[in-house]
């Protein structure tokens, strides 16, 4: 799973290296899973990929705490300070 995640992040890191402006403001066409068809500029595709996982943490977390368990801190914030301890600041 690591190897299928980190060459998915190479591509993606890949492909916005070289999008232009013009690029990221082209509309493409696209079917939703139901059939419907949509139409969205490419800098609004790579928004969805890049905020969508935390509709399913969210959900995830739902059904966790529906069952009566706490689901583990998910932040931005907590994952800085947890990896990066000197970045809390015990006095301002």
């Amino acid at each position: 799973m690591r190897e299928i995640v980190s060459a998915t992040d190479n591509w993606y890191l890949d492909f916005v290296s070289g999008l232009s402006t013009e690029r990221l403001k082209q509309r493409l066409q696209f079917s939703f899973t139901d059939g419907d068809k949509g139409t969205m500029s490419c800098e609004e595709m790579l928004l969805h990929v890049i905020t969508h996982g935390g509709y399913h943490r969210g959900c995830v977390g739902q059904i966790l705490e529906d069952m009566g368990i706490s689901s583990p801190p998910d932040s931005l914030t907590k994952f800085l300070h947890r990896h990066e301890p000197e970045r809390r600041l015990h006095h301002l």
